[in-house]
């Protein structure tokens, strides 16, 4: 009987607010228009807030059988064992909240995929 087991620990991905500055909010402040028209300011420092860590288990169990000189490998395959729903992604687009639409900004875009497993054979003759 073969087992084997990994667990996989890591950080969670860095956040940020991307906020599209145009011209327009800008030209009352700076008494001008933008040269590039628009530009894109992260609201947070860098490397300073990032989402939940991803802690992932997966496991094996296969088992050798013989058949004269023919062996076959019977196993199972289990990913996500604890069924983690983690976010791997996140909209890291900030734009202010208003009466009609709430704030997209830290939506999620991406989860660790859910429990499954995978049956498979290995036959050598």
């Amino acid at each position: 009987m073969n087992v084997s087991v990994t667990w996989r620990s890591d950080p969670g991905p860095q956040l940020s607010a991307n906020y599209v500055v145009t011209s327009a909010t800008a030209s009352p402040s700076l008494g001008r228009n933008l040269s590039s028209g628009n530009v894109t300011v992260n609201l947070i420092e860098p490397g300073t807030l990032y989402g939940d860590r991803q802690n992932n288990l997966d496991m094996r169990i296969a088992k050798i059988l013989r058949f004269g000189q023919t062996r076959a490998q019977v196993g199972v395959d289990v990913y996500n064992l604890l069924n983690s729903d983690v976010v791997t992604a996140y909209n890291n687009g900030y734009s202010a909240p208003t009466a009609t639409r709430g704030s997209i900004w830290l939506r999620p875009t991406a989860i660790l995929p859910a429990r499954y497993a995978r049956f498979n054979v290995e036959i050598d003759f």
